[in-house]
């Protein structure tokens, strides 16, 4: 035997590569991305029937006309909304779903046996996988960032819908809030388009809890001090002095005025959003109240600063897992338990990023750990698991 027949099996062994834009590239992209958009189109119809049925005709009565045409347009504006808002909650799921279906057709058709037996390792589906974890984390940043607050903004201002009376901007006479600082309790109407407080009152209290001062007036606006707003028409009432000295009999000074100027820590802009939730706010609004100081319940608008770029990473973690686990459990044939427990699974990894990330809200998690950490587990997980099973498959 010469050295060159020495030398040519180890030339002949398969070697590991990637050929990223290859026909088995493309072939499993495009049937991946079918099967994804088929659970997506499927998941939007069922949460758009849900959300549309006990609200029809609700809906209806909101329409500017009462001209069948008229009311089909609005309908259908309706729907395309609530879709604009549904597509960032339901695409992680719909790409797990519709990955492990894409997974299971390959099964059953016996390709991926066909697929191995040509050399294809389970590292080299890597490529068509992380071309749609690009694909889909895009769209999924989009939805989050723009679609959703787009979607809901235009909600509000057309008063439509469950969003338009839960974050209803309209000044109402009768409607009135409580708002909770540190050392103030507000209690008013809130002009929300231009950041006024209507027939105020104001409580303030020292670090211990006790009662200082209260100021009652027709309406109070922000100044071009930060922290500093202007009262009108109204009346400022002083507590007694706390002190040895102090009579018992003493209730404290009050005095009118027409227009006077006092500390009180609430910033314009979080006033005008005061009720929305976090994850609804557009991108501007909720990047500058992160920066800005003394801003209630800020861990929210944190957290979901962070969630919008985090989730970028999402849908790749998902697909990641589903091809792992489907590898792993029904690679040969497809059998009811196992396909239970995947199901399961990728429903227990929707569930627990969203839970992590409402921990985060709530201030209960640092902001970057709640938007990260489930995504990046994500990845490394599958990550590793493909690692692990492209061993295997070496050593059997």
């Amino acid at each position: 035997m010469t050295a060159f027949d020495t030398a040519r099996p180890q030339r002949l062994a398969r070697r590991f590569a990637l050929v990223p834009f290859g026909t088995y590239t493309r072939t499993l992209v495009l049937a991946h991305a079918r099967h994804i958009g088929t659970v997506t189109a499927a998941l939007l119809i069922v949460a758009m029937t849900l959300d549309l049925a006990p609200r029809a005709e609700w809906i209806a009565s909101q329409a500017p006309s009462r001209g069948a045409p008229a009311l089909v347009l609005h309908f259908l504006w309706y729907l395309a909304l609530r879709m604009a808002d549904l597509i960032g909650n339901l695409l992680p799921l719909a790409c797990f779903m519709g990955l492990f279906w894409s997974e299971i057709t390959l099964t059953q058709s016996r390709e991926r046996v066909v697929i191995w037996n040509g050399g294809r390792s389970p590292l080299q589906t890597l490529i068509p996988l992380a071309i749609l974890g690009a694909a889909f984390g895009t769209l999924q940043v989009t939805a989050l960032s723009v679609l959703r607050p787009g979607a809901v903004a235009i909600q509000i201002e057309q008063n439509l819908g469950e969003y338009g009376r839960r974050f209803d901007r309209r000044l109402h006479p009768q409607t009135r809030h409580w708002i909770t600082l540190p050392n103030h309790l507000i209690q008013a109407r809130i002009d929300y388009r231009a950041s006024r407080l209507i027939d105020v009152q104001v409580f303030e209290f020292s670090d211990t809890g006790r009662l200082n001062g209260r100021i009652e007036a027709a309406s109070a606006e922000p100044t071009s001090t930060h922290g500093r707003w202007r009262f009108h028409s109204g009346s400022r009432w002083d507590a007694p002095d706390a002190g040895p000295a102090s009579q018992p009999t003493d209730t404290g000074a009050t005095r009118r005025f027409d227009v006077e100027e006092d500390d009180l820590p609430v910033d314009p802009l979080w006033l005008a959003s005061f009720g929305i939730d976090a994850r609804y706010l557009t991108n501007g609004v909720l990047a500058s109240l992160t920066t800005r100081a003394d801003i209630p319940d800020a861990s929210g608008y944190r957290t979901w600063r962070q969630a919008r770029i985090a989730q970028f990473f999402l849908p790749f973690g998902m697909l990641l897992l589903a091809s792992c686990l489907a590898t792993a459990l029904i690679a040969q044939r497809t059998a009811f338990k196992p396909m239970i427990l995947i199901g399961l699974a990728g429903y227990f990894l929707y569930v627990s990023n969203n839970v992590v990330v409402w921990i985060g809200e709530y201030g209960q998690l640092p902001p970057i750990f709640a938007a990260w950490s489930m995504p990046l587990a994500m990845v490394a997980s599958g990550l590793a698991l493909m690692t692990w099973l492209e061993r295997r498959g070496r050593a059997s």
